[in-house]
């Protein structure tokens, strides 16, 4: 019998200021389990830790300002992203439930959202409800989620559903590749108040079958979904 490998933690040292762009990029991070960032870490760059595929856990400092893109993206085996000691949240970014939400603000509403940053792709769940408000510490209800980001699920492992449900007065996007390249997912549920989906959005989910709409919303969602062999997949309900 195989004797299992030990997994570790791997704690970047205090006094760090800056992950640049590309700094880990396909380091397997082979016997890491986890990967802890001091307070002092303020940037990640990006696709700084993209396709590290050992590790399951990131756990982030309060003093983050700015995540690159693909910062966590491709990451095989990450189960959740959470922050260190103390709120689940910081000025820009926070976590639910091991997810990874970043601040927006649109200027012509002038009011902020959060936009889903990153799924863990190695996440063993088979379904996710888009949550409909996230908790920023400071407002009363929460704060609305209003958009998918750019690869946010991208190459998610086992997701095979995915649902939105509608909050009163707001609007979702959908961004670029959000769901590109999900082996697994089969059914996606759309709400009414989805404004635009990236042509990208679900690039490569050759398993999708079903693209659930609210009845009535044929017409809507036709023009939302550029590619004609995309209308096949929507039904009413």
């Amino acid at each position: 019998m195989k004797e299992e490998k030990q997994k570790f933690t791997l704690q970047i040292p205090s006094g760090i200021t800056d992950i640049g762009d590309f700094a880990f990029r396909y380091e397997s991070f082979e016997g890491i389990k986890s990967i802890v960032l001091p307070n002092s870490v303020e940037y990640i760059g990006e696709s700084a830790f993209e396709n590290a595929n050992n590790v399951k856990y990131i756990v982030l400092s309060g003093g983050i300002k700015r995540i690159g893109i693909n910062a966590f993206a491709r990451c095989k085996q990450l189960d959740s992203i959470a922050f260190r000691q103390g709120p689940p949240h910081c000025l820009n970014y926070l976590t639910q439930n091991g997810v990874l939400f970043e601040r927006n603000y649109d200027r012509f509403s002038k009011s902020h959202g959060y936009t889903l940053f990153q799924y863990p792709s190695g996440r063993a769940n088979k379904e996710y409800t888009i949550p409909v408000v996230v908790d920023d510490g400071v407002s009363d209800g929460g704060v609305e989620v209003t958009e998918i980001g750019e690869n946010a699920f991208m190459e998610s492992q086992y997701l095979e559903a995915v649902y939105f449900t509608a909050y009163p007065g707001t609007k979702m996007k959908i961004g670029r590749c959000a769901f590109a390249w999900c082996s697994k997912l089969d059914t996606v549920r759309l709400s009414k108040n989805i404004s635009k989906i990236d042509p990208t959005a679900f690039e490569g989910c050759r398993e999708l079958k079903r693209i659930l709409i609210p009845k009535g919303t044929r017409k809507k969602f036709e023009a939302l979904f550029p590619l004609k062999q995309t209308w096949e997949l929507l039904m009413e309900e």
